[in-house]
C-alpha cells in the first residue's frame, strides 16, 4: 500500500497545503481527485463536493474501489438528504468516527438538518444485551407515531411476534428485526422487506419518532465543525454555485487552485485495438484497468490472445475517469475509458415460483381434495381430539357436509382455479360423483399427453445445426454491452447458448419482465448464428417493434460487418423487393419484420435461427406459418406476459424456459393508479408530467374512442401539440408521428394500443389508460411497462367508468397488487386465475378443467405424460399418519392465519431436506425461536417423506404402540433397525394384515428410525 501511495509525491504538499488553508479546489476532473480525498481522510473527515446527486453515487463506489485497491480502512459516507433524518445519521458517525471521506451534493449544501443532541433527546437508544420493558417500549414506539403492522414493509412500522420485534425506523434504508429472551435484547439484524430474510447483524439503534418538528441547523455549520473541504473543480465550472448567494460557503472558506501532476487517460471508446496497441507501445510501468466482476473474465481473455496479459492488472471495481501520472509513468483507466461508457449494475432478487404464487388461500375460496372433491374452504379449526391438540383444515361440501383435514394432509387441499368466472359444482362426501369425474379426467389427458409428447418429440429426434463454440467477435460484442448482466440475464444466454451448441433444435422460451434485458439474449443469440454463416430471422408483432428491434441490433453491432434489414409498413414496396431478393440469395444476415416475413415470397437462403417477440399476439394463421418455419430451425421465443399454455407446458419439462427476474439498477416501480374517469383527474396529471417537461402517453382501447377523447383533450388543452396513432394510419405518417414523439416535439400522444410494445421514450413518465376494463390483464401489463424505463419517476392512471365487472374488478386490483417491478410473471398466473384456463389445452378440454380444476387437471396430465414416457409415476394413496402428537404452528407463534396457511402449504410441498431446513431457517429468522409443536409437525413432515421412500402406508398411534403398515421386507428391515436405536417392535397380525407394532417413543427417535432405514434400505432416495 505504501509503495503506491508514495509514488504521489503530490499528495504530500496537498495535504500541507489543506492544513494552511481551510479548503482546496482540485484543478482535475479524473479520478484521481477521489484518491487524493481518500488519502487526506485517514487524519480527519475530508467533504467531497459534486455537482448532483448522480454524480454523489459514482464519487462513493469510486471511493471504495480506492479504498479496497489501497488496502485503507478509512469510512466512506454517502450524505443523502433525500432520506429521513439522514442528517442525524451523518452527524452521529462523525462524533463516532471522525475521520474519512464524506460525499455530498453541492445543493445539500444549503439544506438545513435535525440538530443531534436535541434529536437524540427526543430519540430512543437501543443496544445489543440491554433490558428493556419491551410492553413499554411498544408503547413508546406507539407514542413517537410507528404503526402497528403484520408484517413491516414500509418506514414507520413496527410488527410484534412473540419473541421477535420487526421495526423500520425512518432513518434507515432496511427495517431491524430484534430477538428477545423476556426483556434482554439478544440480537438485532437487518433485513429485506421484500423477503423478509435477514442479512447483517448490527449492535446498536437509535429510534426516532416517526415525523415531527425538530430543531435545525445548517448543513455547512456541521461540516465547518468536523471537516475540512475538498471542492471538485467541476461543480465551480460548471456555474453551479453560481446561483447561490456565495455568503453561504464563506464558513467554509473560499479555497486555493493546487496543481498536481497528473493527466487525463486516453479514451478508447470501445476500440479495443487501439488500447491494446497503447499498452504495447507506451513506456509503461504499471497499467490498472477498472472493470464490474461480469466484465473481467472477457476482457482477460482477449488480453491473453493479445499477449500482453502480463503488462495489465485488472481490478473489480469503478474509476468515473482514467489518468497518467508522470512520475513513475503510471495509468489507470475505468470502463468508460476503455468502452465509452459505464455498465448499469444490476440487482439480485428473490425469486417466485409460480406454483407458490398460484397456492394463495383465503376463506370463501373454493377448493379441491384430491380425494373428496370440490368444496368451499372455511379457515384454519383448532380442535382437541382424543386428548390432542390439533389444527385442521375446515371445508363445507354440499349439504351442510364439514370435513376437517389436519394440516399434515394440507398437500390433499389446492385452490380451484376454473373457468372464468363460472362457478364449480360443490360436491357432497361419500359420493361416487367426485371418482367419476376423475376418472373422466384421466382418459381425457391420455389423448392429450400422448399428441403433446409426439409433438415434442419429433423436435428431439430430428437434427438441427449445431453451432459452434463463441468466436473471439462473440467476446467483443458482448463486452460492449452497455450494461452489467444480472445473473438471470447472463443464466439465460448461458442456457441460449448450450442450447445452440447443441445438435438438437432449440426450442426456449425466455420470460422476463419489461426492460429486464431479454432483447441482450436475442441480440448475442443471432449474431452467434450470423458468426456460424447462418440467417436470422426475429419476428415481432407490431411495426413499431420491429423498427425498435431493428435500431437496437444495428446500434449493437456496428462495429461488426453483419448485415441487417427490417421488413415492415414503413418500407416502400420497391424498398421490400430488394430486401427480399437479398435475403433469397444470403446477402441479409439478420432481417426482423412483423408477420409480413411469414408471406410466401420471403425465402431463406439457409436460415438457422428464429426469433420470436411475444408469440401469443400472433393469430392461428400465423401460427401455422410458424410451424412450417420452426421444423429444424432453432427457435427463440421472448415474452413478458407468456400465455399460461407456454408457460405451463414449460413448466411440466415439456419445453425449456428462463427466467429473467432481476431488475436493472434504479428500476423504480410505476406509481399505478386506479382511479374512476373524470376530466379533472386526467387534467391534474397532464399538467403535472408537463411542468415537469415530460410527455405522455393517452391510450384508448378502440379507434372510435380517440375522436371523442381528443375533443375533450382539445378544450382542456387548446395550445398543446397533440397527435393522434392507430393502426389504421398510413405507414410513413405513423412513423412521422412516432419520431415526432420520441424527439419530444409532441408532448401528448393520443393512441390506441398501438403503442403496448416497442415503444422506449424517455421523457415520457405519464401513461393515462382510458377505460382500462376494456384492456386484458396481460395488455394494461404491457401498457405500463412504456413509462418509467429510464431514471424518473413514473406514474400509470388506470381509468374506469362507474360500473364494473367482478372480472374487471379484480383485473384492476391485481394491477395495483403487482405494482413493483418484475411482476409480469405473477400477473401471468394471476390472469390465469381470473380468466380461467380456457385456452390452455383446446377448447376440448374446457369442462374437463371445468370439473376438477386447473391445479388438479394439470397433476393428472404430468403424472400420465411421465407413465407414457416410461418413467416412474407415485402410485397408491398418501401415507396415512395418525400419531398424538400436538403438531401445529400456534397462532401466538404466527399471528397471521392466511401466513399460517402460506408455511402449512410450502411445508407440506418441500420435496427434499434442504427444502424443509431452508424453510425451518426462514420461521426462525422472522418469527424466533420454533416452539416444540412446530418442531414435531417438521418431525412428521420427514416421518411422511421416509415413508413414501420406505413403501409405509400407514403409522398409528393406538393405545399400546404404534403400528406400521408396509410390505413385509420392509417391516422386518424398520425391525432390525429398531434395535440398533433400542426399540424393540414386534410383528404382529391384525384382519389378515402383518404389522410392525413399536412401543411408544418420541417423535424424534421415531423420525431417526424412519430416516435410518430409508437411508439404508428403502427404495431409491428421492428426497
Amino acid at each position: 500500500m505504501g509503495n503506491r501511495l508514495d509514488l504521489f509525491e503530490d499528495l504530500q504538499n496537498l495535504e500541507g497545503e489543506l492544513l494552511r488553508s481551510f479548503s482546496v479546489n482540485l484543478s482535475v476532473t479524473s479520478s484521481f481527485g477521489s484518491l487524493c480525498a481518500l488519502f487526506l481522510g485517514t487524519r480527519y473527515p475530508v467533504v467531497y463536493v459534486v455537482s448532483q446527486e448522480v454524480e454523489r453515487k459514482r464519487v462513493v463506489e469510486e471511493l471504495r474501489t480506492w479504498r479496497k485497491f489501497f488496502g485503507r480502512d478509512e469510512p466512506v459516507l454517502e450524505v443523502n438528504l433525500a432520506l429521513p433524518f439522514s442528517g442525524v445519521t451523518l452527524q452521529k458517525d462523525l462524533r463516532e468516527s471522525p475521520r474519512g471521506v464524506l460525499v455530498v451534493a453541492v445543493g445539500d449544501l444549503r439544506q438545513d438538518v435535525e440538530e443531534l443532541e436535541y434529536f437524540l433527546s427526543h430519540s430512543f437508544f437501543l443496544e445489543r444485551g440491554a433490558h428493556v420493558d419491551r410492553e413499554k417500549l411498544l408503547d413508546l414506539l406507539f407514542f413517537l407515531g410507528y404503526e402497528r403492522v403484520e408484517t413491516v414493509r414500509e418506514r414507520g412500522q413496527v410488527a410484534p411476534r412473540g419473541e421477535v420485534l420487526d421495526l423500520f425506523p425512518p432513518h434507515l434504508e432496511e427495517p431491524v428485526r430484534t430477538y428477545w429472551w423476556g426483556n434482554v435484547l439478544e440480537r438485532m439484524r437487518l433485513f429485506d422487506p421484500e423477503t423478509q430474510r435477514t442479512r447483517t447483524d448490527i449492535e446498536s439503534l437509535f429510534l426516532p419518532p416517526r415525523s415531527g418538528e425538530f430543531r435545525k441547523i445548517e448543513l455547512r455549520k456541521v461540516l465547518g465543525r468536523w471537516a475540512k473541504v475538498v471542492f471538485w473543480e467541476s461543480v465551480l465550472l460548471e456555474g453551479v454555485l453560481f446561483p447561490v448567494p456565495y455568503t453561504v460557503f464563506l464558513g467554509l472558506g473560499e479555497g486555493k487552485r493546487f496543481p498536481l501532476s497528473v493527466e487525463r487517460a486516453p479514451a478508447f471508446l470501445g476500440d479495443l485495438a487501439a488500447l491494446f496497441r497503447f499498452v504495447q507501445d507506451q513506456p509503461l510501468t504499471q497499467v490498472v484497468f477498472f472493470l464490474p466482476e461480469g466484465k473481467r473474465a472477457l476482457l482477460e481473455e482477449m488480453l491473453q490472445g493479445e499477449g500482453i496479459k502480463q503488462q495489465v492488472t485488472l481490478v473489480e471495481g469503478f474509476l468515473r475517469k482514467g489518468f497518467l501520472t508522470g512520475r513513475p509513468r503510471q495509468v489507470f483507466l475505468g470502463e468508460e475509458d476503455i468502452f465509452g461508457y459505464e455498465f448499469v449494475r444490476g440487482k439480485e432478487r428473490r425469486r417466485v415460483s409460480p406454483q407458490e404464487l398460484l397456492k394463495t388461500l383465503s376463506p370463501g375460496d373454493y377448493v379441491v381434495h384430491e380425494e373428496e372433491g370440490i368444496g368451499v374452504f372455511q379457515g384454519l379449526r383448532e380442535m382437541v381430539v382424543g386428548g390432542v391438540r390439533r389444527v385442521y383444515l375446515e371445508i363445507a361440501y354440499a349439504g351442510g357436509d364439514r370435513l376437517y383435514v389436519p394440516v399434515e394432509n394440507a398437500h390433499l387441499v389446492e385452490k380451484y382455479v376454473g373457468l372464468g368466472e363460472a362457478k364449480p359444482e360443490v360436491h357432497r362426501l361419500g359420493r361416487d360423483d367426485w371418482k367419476r369425474a376423475k376418472e373422466r379426467v384421466r382418459r381425457a389427458v391420455e389423448k392429450v399427453a400422448r399428441e403433446l409428447l409426439e409433438l415434442y418429440a419429433r423436435r428431439h429426434i430430428e437434427r438441427g445445426h449445431a453451432f459452434s463454440p463463441d468466436t473471439s467477435w462473440q467476446r467483443e460484442l458482448e463486452l460492449s454491452f452497455p450494461f452489467l448482466e444480472t445473473p438471470d440475464q447472463k443464466r439465460a444466454i448461458e442456457e441460449v447458448k448450450r442450447d445452440m451448441e447443441s445438435p438438437r433444435p432449440m426450442d426456449r422460451l425466455v420470460c422476463g419482465d419489461v426492460g429486464y434485458g431479454k432483447t441482450e439474449v436475442a441480440v448475442r443469440a443471432a449474431f452467434k448464428a450470423v458468426m456460424d454463416g447462418k440467417q436470422v430471422a426475429l419476428l415481432a408483432p407490431t411495426t413499431l417493434l420491429s423498427e425498435q428491434h431493428y435500431l437496437t441490433f444495428c446500434e449493437r453491432m456496428k462495429h461488426f460487418p453483419v448485415r441487417i434489414a427490417v421488413l415492415n409498413r414503413f418500407r416502400t414496396p420497391q424498398e421490400q423487393r430488394e430486401i427480399i431478393e437479398k435475403t433469397a440469395r444470403g446477402e441479409i444476415d439478420i432481417l426482423i419484420g412483423t408477420h409480413r416475413i411469414l408471406q410466401k415470397d420471403v425465402q431463406f437462403k439457409d436460415l438457422g435461427l428464429l426469433i420470436i417477440d411475444e408469440e401469443q399476439r400472433f393469430g392461428v394463421m400465423h401460427k401455422e406459418h410458424l410451424k412450417k418455419l420452426r421444423a429444424n430451425v432453432d427457435v427463440l421465443t421472448l415474452t413478458a406476459t407468456p400465455i399460461p399454455r407456454t408457460l405451463y407446458l414449460s413448466l411440466l419439462g415439456i419445453r425449456d424456459i428462463s427466467v429473467i427476474e432481476t431488475p436493472p439498477e434504479g428500476r423504480k416501480p410505476v406509481y399505478t393508479l386506479v382511479l374512476p374517469r373524470n376530466l379533472k383527474t386526467i387534467e391534474e396529471a397532464i399538467r403535472r408530467e408537463l411542468a415537469r417537461g415530460g410527455q405522455v402517453f393517452y391510450v384508448c382501447p378502440r379507434i372510435r374512442d380517440l375522436f371523442r377523447v381528443e375533443q375533450e383533450l382539445r378544450a382542456l388543452f387548446p395550445d398543446l401539440p397533440l397527435a393522434v396513432a392507430h393502426g389504421r394510419l398510413r405507414g410513413r405518417e405513423l412513423e412521422r408521428i412516432m419520431e415526432g414523439f420520441y424527439r419530444g416535439d409532441i408532448p401528448l400522444l393520443l393512441a390506441t394500443t398501438i403503442v403496448e410494445i416497442g415503444i422506449d421514450v424517455p421523457r415520457a413518465n405519464t401513461l393515462i389508460v382510458d377505460f382500462a376494463p376494456f384492456f386484458g390483464l396481460a395488455q394494461l401489463y404491457q401498457l405500463r411497462g412504456r413509462v418509467g424505463r429510464f431514471d424518473r419517476e413514473a406514474y400509470a392512471y388506470f381509468l374506469y367508468p362507474r360500473h364494473l365487472t367482478n372480472e374487471a374488478r379484480e383485473r384492476l386490483e391485481a394491477l395495483l397488487e403487482f405494482g413493483g417491478t418484475g411482476s409480469g410473471l405473477k400477473l401471468a398466473l394471476r390472469d390465469l386465475e381470473i380468466r380461467g384456463a380456457g385456452n390452455i389445452l383446446g377448447t376440448e378440454q374446457h369442462g374437463f378443467i371445468q370439473e376438477v380444476g386447473f391445479s388438479l387437471y394439470m397433476k393428472l396430465l404430468e403424472e400420465e405424460i411421465a407413465r407414457q414416457r416410461g418413467e416412474e409415476v407415485p402410485s397408491g394413496p398418501e401415507p396415512v399418519i395418525r400419531l398424538r402428537e400436538e403438531a401445529f404452528i400456534p397462532s401466538s407463534y404466527i399471528e397471521n392465519e392466511s401466513e399460517r396457511l402460506r408455511f402449512y402449504q410450502r411445508l407440506f410441498a418441500a420435496r427434499t431436506e434442504r427444502e424443509r431446513q431452508e424453510l425451518q431457517e426462514e420461521l426462525e429468522d422472522r418469527f424466533g425461536k420454533m416452539p416444540e409443536e412446530v418442531r414435531r409437525l417438521f418431525e412428521i413432515t420427514r416421518i411422511r417423506s421416509c415413508a413414501k421412500i420406505t413403501q409405509v402406508t400407514t403409522l398409528e398411534e393406538r393405545g399400546d404402540g404404534v403400528y406400521l403398515a408396509a410390505p413385509l421386507e420392509m417391516l422386518v428391515r424398520f425391525q432390525e433397525e429398531g434395535k440398533a436405536l433400542g426399540i424393540e417392535g414386534k410383528l404382529v397380525t391384525d384382519h389378515a394384515q402383518v404389522l410392525l407394532r413399536l412401543p411408544r417413543v418420541p417423535v424424534e427417535t421415531l423420525g431417526m428410525l424412519f430416516a435410518k432405514v430409508a437411508n439404508h434400505g428403502g427404495a431409491k432416495d428421492r428426497r
